[in-house]
């Protein structure tokens, strides 16, 4: 059974690619979207998706992919 953030966090693959040709056809240095909001405990949390078109603005990690859109 999927947690309640897994649930949010799954939105992201109907998200991701209306991102980027948003970007793509409008020029814009990244955008984002909220996917959703959880509660954990009494703290409120909003989860978000954002993509970044600007190389400078990248987060970098040991698990990064480059692959083609």
């Amino acid at each position: 059974m999927a947690t309640g953030a897994q649930e949010v966090a799954a939105t992201a693959v109907d998200n991701v690619d209306n991102l980027i040709v948003e970007i793509l056809e409008g020029d814009h240095a990244d955008n984002e979207v909220s996917l959703g909001r959880i509660l954990c405990g009494k703290q409120e949390m909003q989860v978000v998706l954002k993509v970044i078109a600007v190389r400078e603005n990248f987060i970098f990690d040991d698990f990064e992919d480059l692959t083609e859109f």
